[in-house]
């Protein structure tokens, strides 16, 4: 790890009121992608205690003002979709987006988190320089609600028909779509490791065919009732950033 450090890695720890151990930590390095320098930020953790408190947010931020100091314009790494609690941070708090989905990208994972599933991942990035991401980081842009866009009859790729996935038809051209995804998958798959397998194929199934026709996932939504889901829009051009969303 100080090897990385030393060529332009990053290492960041977080302490909560003069405590001797760290509360929190975020780890990435330098990498390349399609021909450019991007930071991967493979880790970020705060402990139980502590989360909730905004440390999560304060390493991720200095992350990026480490990665503006070089120059760099993207961060990325990746996650399970199906945490609706990443979810929210990801593209709630910091603005990421998704156009990547890889099928057991990590192999067997034996940790309580992940054992018994196959480890699926976003590659969310993140455009560190752009004012939108100023702006959430700022708490003066937010997503808007579930209910607003299921109003304007945005059209669902997977939704719940009570606690299991209920896929719909595939996309046909639409500006804007939904993919829902469990408000407690961890819950779930505590409740039923069988049904949490199915929503993970289900969703794999609905990431994979809308990202294969060129949409991205830019947002996360959610709803009064503790509903979530992705918003997805087409995406131009590998080269360009994300669409615009409403």
């Amino acid at each position: 790890m100080l090897a990385i450090v030393h060529n332009g890695g990053f290492v960041g720890l977080g302490y909560v009121d003069g405590a001797a151990r760290p509360a929190g930590f975020v780890f990435g390095f330098l990498g390349i992608y399609d021909y450019h320098f991007r930071h991967h930020s493979h880790m970020l953790a705060v402990r139980r205690e502590h989360r909730g408190t905004g440390l999560a947010l304060a390493l991720k931020e200095a992350q990026r003002d480490h990665c503006l100091d070089q120059g760099i314009e993207i961060m990325a790494w990746t996650m399970d979709p199906l945490e609706a609690l990443n979810a929210r941070f990801n593209f709630g708090k910091l603005g990421t987006y998704a156009r990547e989905y890889h099928r057991d990208f990590y192999g067997l994972m034996p940790d309580k988190l992940n054992a018994g599933l196959p480890s699926d991942r976003f590659y969310v990035e993140w455009p560190i320089g752009m004012d939108r991401t100023y702006k959430r980081l700022r708490g003066e842009d937010h997503p808007p609600a579930l209910e607003g866009a299921e109003a304007e009859g945005v059209r669902y790729l997977l939704r719940a028909a009570g606690d299991r996935p209920a896929p719909q038809d595939p996309p046909s051209g639409e500006s804007h779509l939904l993919v829902e995804i469990p408000s407690d998958f961890q819950g779930l798959k505590r409740r039923d490791a069988s049904l949490a397998l199915e929503w993970r194929i289900a969703a794999r199934g609905a990431f994979e065919e809308a990202f294969g026709q060129g949409y991205a996932a830019v947002e996360f939504l959610r709803a009064a009732d503790g509903r979530g889901a992705y918003l997805l829009v087409p995406q131009p051009r590998r080269a360009e950033g994300p669409a615009e969303t409403k």
